[in-house]
Order: C-alpha cells, then structure tokens, then sequence
C-alpha cells in the first residue's frame, strides 16, 4: 500500500474565534470561507481516510475548535480510530465541565493558546479573555489527568513578559512552545533574547531538525520542556518546512500546504479515497517551493 508522505494532519473545525488576537491568521484561513464550521460527517470521512495513513499526530484546530458544537464527538472518534498522536489547539475558554468528564478518556493534548501571564496584557491581546478563567481550566484539566501544554506566540521584543512566561511554564511544569510571529517586524530576531533566557534554565537541549528547537528547562524542583519554533518561513527554507510535514484541511474540506499560501483545492471525497489519496500526494509533490 502507498501512503502519502503528509505526516502531520492539522484539521481547522471552525473559521471563527470568540478571541481577537492581533496576531492571529486563523490558522492561515481567509476570513471567509465556504463553511464555518466542519460537519461531523465529513470529519469522519477524513478521520477514516487517514485509518490508511502513516502519521504521527492529528491536531484539531480553528479558529477557536469548541465553537463547533461536536468538538468533543470528533475528538472522541479520533481517539477510537487513530493511533497517531491526537492535540487539540484551543484558547481554553469555551470548554464546559461535562465536555472535560467525557475528554478525560480519551488521549488528547490541549495545547492552550497564552499570549501573557498578566491579566491587563492577556485581556488587550485577547479583546475579552480572562486570564484568570483559563489558569482555572487548566487546573481543572490537569486534575483530570488530560495532557496541557502552552503555545506562545512571541509578538515583540519585550524580554520581561515572555520571561515571565517561561518561568510560570517551569513552576507549574507545563511544556511551552514558543512561536515567533510569522509576518511580524523582527520575528525572525526574537530568539537573540530568548535562547539566552533558555540557556539559564537548560539541562538538555536538541535541534529537531524541523524547525523546532527543544530544551528541558529545570528550576528549584521544578522542569519543562520548551520548544522554540525557528520557523522555516523566515529563511524559506522548504527542506526543513517538508521534514516538518504538515498539511492543513480546511472546515470545507480543502487542502492547504502552507500557512502562507491560499488552499490549493477541495479534497472530493465522492470520488472515492483512492481520488483524495492522489490529490494529497499530487500536493506533497507540488511542495517544493516557498
């Protein structure tokens, strides 16, 4: 059997977000598209397209994913019919105790979207977020034995706040990814001052070779893991963009290569999987260039 070579699956279930992050791109979305949301049906299809496929993680996003009313039905079918590692990239801020009773048995990660770990900047950054709600949940999920970790997107060169960042990531040992702002002034400079902050903390340290450096911080009893992104964007470098291996499907099913570029097309399921299988490999060979 062929497999395509698309390792990393980052499926957008909503086009929309209660936030209003200045950073955001949604994901890479136009701000509108054909559909809204993903339907249960066709998040199924896809799911058991990738039932043939070798990949490593299925990460379900958006926008914000738990304005999709069956979030939690995708999350548990994933769980039941994949074997890949499944993530979750959420703001936190929507998710009710009774979703959190029935996730709980399943093996997802949220990765939780934490722009600041001060009240005043989290609620500006946010446009309504309450900084104090999500530390809750996050409590609450840990409680609960689901797997947490912190995406935080690096939007200037204040050193103060993403140190603060950091050190509230290794005292409450929650693994943080660190991600400069694609498209921001300087993005590709941040990590002059964060290496630094990094280097005081490291015990281990390794280059993932996609992009994606990694250390293992420790302090006072306390460790964690930190993922700084030096994305590939910012050199346009493709080698290192296609070990990463990531193809993004939109609610409406269609198919990006690039967070910087528009979707190529629809994935046409009627046509049978054999259809899509070819359509998925006719893009991982079309992903040469920048």
């Amino acid at each position: 059997m062929i497999h395509t070579r698309w390792t990393k699956y980052r499926v957008l279930v909503a086009n929309k977000c209660n936030y209003s992050c200045p950073f955001c791109h949604n994901e890479g979305q136009e701000k509108q598209t054909k559909a809204d949301l993903m339907s249960l049906e066709d998040f199924k299809m896809l799911v058991d397209f990738l039932l043939t496929e070798d990949i490593e993680e299925l990460n379900i996003s958006g926008g914000e994913p738990f304005i999709n009313k069956d979030i939690v039905d995708m999350i548990e079918y994933a769980d039941n019919k994949l074997s890949c590692d499944i993530s979750c990239a959420t703001n936190l801020s929507l998710i009710r105790p009774e979703q959190i009773e029935r996730l709980a048995t399943t093996r997802v990660k949220f990765n939780v979207q934490f722009p600041y770990i001060n009240e005043k900047a989290f609620k500006k950054s946010t446009g309504n977020g309450r900084l104090s709600d999500i530390i809750r949940n996050i409590q609450i999920l840990r409680n609960k034995n689901i797997k947490i970790g912190l995406n935080t997107v690096i939007q200037n060169g204040n050193t103060t706040d993403y140190e603060q960042i950091i050190m509230f990531a290794i005292e409450n040992d929650l693994p943080l990814k660190l991600l400069p702002q694609i498209g921001g002034s300087h993005s590709d400079q941040y990590k002059d001052f964060i290496i630094p902050i990094l280097e005081k903390y490291s015990v281990e340290y390794k280059d993932k070779g996609c992009g994606a450096l990694r250390w293992v911080l420790e302090k006072e009893g306390h460790h964690t893991t930190v993922l700084y992104i030096d994305s590939p964007c910012f050199y346009k470098d493709i080698t290192t963009c296609r070990k990463f291996a990531e193809i993004r499907i939109h609610p409406d099913l269609s198919a990006q290569t690039c967070i910087l570029k528009e979707p190529a097309y629809q994935l046409n399921f009627e046509k049978g999987y054999h259809f899509v299988k070819n359509q998925i490999q006719e893009l991982w060979n079309d992903f040469m260039t920048c």
